[in-house]
Order: structure tokens, then C-alpha cells, then sequence
């Protein structure tokens, strides 16, 4: 066997070692991607089966609100979702947006109507502003039963 010969055997015994090599990473490739695959089908799955757990438990607690098993259940929703209301009038607030006093979605404070539902956006009257009118009127109110009063002891 010449020179020739031998570096074309061992050219031939380099060419399937690099196939089995190739053969063997395509084929590590397609298992990884079939079970890649598999895992996610099975996590799709398993988030459906917990959505409908939630479904289940949702229709539980409005079918049955007085149930005092759950009642610790009930207070804990019930407070989380007044805290939810807050953080979201908090939002709002810096948003610079009020809720819509039709449909409740929160709406540009200088918009003329919702973009929503379409209603005449009024702007709500702060208590502070209230409380302050209600209290003009008191001392309105007073002064004029103070004024009457006087008028009664002096005749």
C-alpha cells in the first residue's frame, strides 16, 4: 500500500467518523426540540387545568358568599380588592385621568367626553371643596339664627 493509499483510507475513516459525528448531534438536536417541545404542551396543559381550578373556585365563592369555611377566603379577597380599587384611583391620580362616571374607565381630565363610551366627561367636586361649601353654608346658617336669636332677647 503506497503513500497514496493510506492517506486515502484515513481521509475516508476521518469522512465517517465526521458523519456519525454530524448523524449523531442532528439527531441530539431533534430529541432536544422534541422534548423542548413535549415540556411546553405539557406547562400549556397544566395552565389550563389551573385556569379552570380558578373558574371553579370563582363560581364556588359567588355561589356560596356566606359560607363561613371560606370566610377568612372572602376577607382576604374582599380587602385586596378595595386595596386594588385604591392603587388604581391612585394611578388615576397621577396619570392625570378621572373615571368615567358612565362606564368607570379612566378618562383624560381635560377630555369633553370618554373615549370609552362616549359620555360628557364631568369632573367630579373634591370633598375638601365640599366640606368647605357645606361648612359656608353652616356659618351661614348660623349667623342667621344668630341674628334671629338677637333679635328675640333684645325685644
Amino acid at each position: 500500500m503506497g503513500f497514496l493509499d493510506k492517506l486515502k483510507d484515513s481521509a475516508a475513516k476521518l469522512g465517517d467518523t465526521v458523519e456519525k459525528g454530524v448523524k449523531s448531534g442532528s439527531e441530539s438536536i431533534k430529541k432536544a426540540a422534541e422534548k423542548s417541545n413535549l415540556k411546553k404542551e405539557i406547562s400549556t396543559l397544566e395552565t389550563g387545568i389551573n385556569d379552570v381550578y380558578v373558574q371553579i373556585g370563582k363560581k364556588f365563592a359567588e355561589a356560596n358568599p356566606d359560607n363561613a369555611e371560606y370566610a377568612e377566603f372572602y376577607t382576604t379577597i374582599k380587602d385586596n380588592l378595595a386595596k386594588i380599587e385604591t392603587l388604581k384611583a391612585q394611578l388615576i391620580n397621577l396619570e392625570d385621568k378621572i373615571n368615567c362616571t358612565v362606564c368607570g374607565e379612566p378618562v383624560a381630565k381635560d377630555a369633553k367626553f370618554c373615549d370609552k363610551c362616549g359620555a360628557k366627561v364631568e369632573l367630579p367636586v373634591a370633598p375638601v371643596e365640599e366640606a368647605a361649601a357645606e361648612g359656608e353654608s353652616a356659618a351661614i346658617s348660623e349667623g342667621a339664627d344668630i341674628a334671629e336669636g338677637s333679635d328675640s332677647t333684645e325685644g
